[in-house]
């Protein structure tokens, strides 16, 4: 069984693999490899089942077949381009027991954690209950069709998986005095995704003879007009409110009473906290808009004949995409604009936090890191659970592994990188959660 020596070197060779979104097949074929090298006991035991190209299962037979847990994670990494990296983003240099390189914590810490305490099961003779499934895309940074082929699988297999885990939430370390514990963010739902194009039409023309109202002039004042008013009002969601109520588990008075408050009877809390901090409050409460794509003319001295701008909603689970879709339509028509819906999908049904699946990671939760208060969290961004989602029971988006928030802030961004003592700890939970899963 690898010491922490060992830990290290495996993680490390998996961060040395350049498995960026979109890249060639024979990077993946290389960290392949580079699995089948560093796991030899899942080489060995588990069947191999490569769906598509674009996905990668391994099945680990149980003694029942009856309730399959899915651990999920993604092979391929975000882009290192730019940025003030201290150290090569693919060299995975490690510091002061730190380790740092893209992907670190997005997500081939899940990855590494999972198929290593698969590993080490099988090594200890272990035998699970139930059949378990490692599932990896090689897309999910692009929402690409990794894990729907998974899930396709799955179902051309007759196989409805009890509990699905991903990435999502962490082990967000104490930021400040009156946070007495750690938390164990477990996320419970996602919020919905869309990507829309506003499009404005005009004569086009030279520039050195300019009429009022052009394409981007209309655009520009439409963007103006969104940023500065509220658009989607923001309203109590059932996931919001068991998160506020479980974060009082981790704070101290007179924080946690203010939060066992308002998870219970705080309706108000919606409307107050996007006036407080604009961007957490609005994220947590309402539906978001952010502009980031926007086309013009081709030369300097060109008016556009045709000139748009896409916006990314992040659908609140309190609001339905076509309700919002028709509010964008009607305020888009005073600026004379055209609305295209590129990609749209709903907020992810949430887990029941009182059920079985749910109770059961808290519990494993609960015994390997006591200390720790274990939070349902609303997720602002999305994953590839979502898509398994559709065929199980119930799924849960949490790697506990321990991040500080600068680690956080590290997420899509420079010097990106993880604990190593974290990723011991986050191999020892799985193996629990394994062990334990009836």
């Amino acid at each position: 069984m690898k010491n922490q020596n060992g830990y290290v070197d495996s993680f490390v060779k998996l961060i040395q693999c350049p498995t960026v979104t979109n890249s060639g097949h024979e990077y993946f074929e290389a960290f392949h490899k580079v699995l089948d090298e560093e796991f030899p006991n899942v080489k060995q035991t588990c069947e191999k089942i490569e769906v598509g190209g674009d996905v990668l299962l391994y099945k680990w037979r149980g003694k029942s077949s009856a309730r399959p847990l899915v651990l999920m994670a993604h092979q391929d990494v975000v882009p290192a381009v730019g940025g003030d990296w201290k150290y090569p983003p693919f060299s995975a240099t490690v510091v002061d027991g730190k380790v740092y390189g893209r992907g670190a914590m997005d997500c081939k810490n899940t990855l590494f954690s999972t198929i290593q305490a698969v590993d080490e099961l099988i090594e200890q003779g272990f035998v699970p209950e139930q059949d378990v499934y490692l599932s990896y895309s090689d897309n999910e940074e692009t929402s690409g069709p990794g894990a729907s082929m998974a899930r396709d699988w799955f179902k051309s297999n007759g196989i409805t998986p009890f509990l699905v885990v991903d990435e999502g939430g962490a082990i967000i370390k104490k930021a400040f005095s009156l946070m007495k514990k750690d938390v164990a963010a477990v996320g419970i739902l996602e919020k919905g995704y869309a990507d829309v194009k506003f499009i404005a039409h005009g004569k086009g023309g030279h520039s050195s003879q300019p009429p009022k109202q052009t394409p981007i002039a209309r655009l520009a004042a439409f963007i103006n007009y969104c940023e500065h008013h509220t658009v989607f009002k923001p309203k109590m969601s059932k996931a919001a409110k068991a998160m506020i109520y479980g974060l009082g588990d981790a704070l101290a008075f007179p924080l946690k009473g203010f939060c066992k408050t308002i998870g219970l009877t705080g309706w108000w809390v919606s409307k107050l906290a996007p006036k407080l901090n604009a961007a957490y409050g609005n994220s947590m409460f309402a539906t978001t808009m952010v502009f980031t794509m926007s086309s013009g003319a081709s030369a300097p001295n060109v008016i556009p004949q045709d000139a748009w701008v896409v916006a990314n909603l992040r659908f609140a689970p309190t609001d339905k995409s076509e309700d919002c879709f028709n509010k964008l339509r009607k305020l888009a028509k005073k600026y004379d604009l055209e609305v295209e819906v590129l990609q749209s999908r709903e907020a992810s049904p949430m887990i029941d936090v009182n059920g079985e699946g749910y109770q059961m990671y808290k519990k494993a939760l609960n015994e390997v890191y006591p200390d720790v208060a274990v939070v349902p969290y609303l997720m602002f961004g999305g994953t590839d659970c979502r898509v398994l989602q559709q065929i199980s029971t119930n799924a849960i988006r949490c790697t506990p592994c321990a991040l500080s928030f600068d680690q956080l802030g590290g997420m899509h961004a420079s010097n990106e990188n993880v604990d190593i003592k974290s990723l011991e700890e986050c191999v020892g939970f799985f193996k629990k959660f394994i062990q334990e899963y009836k």
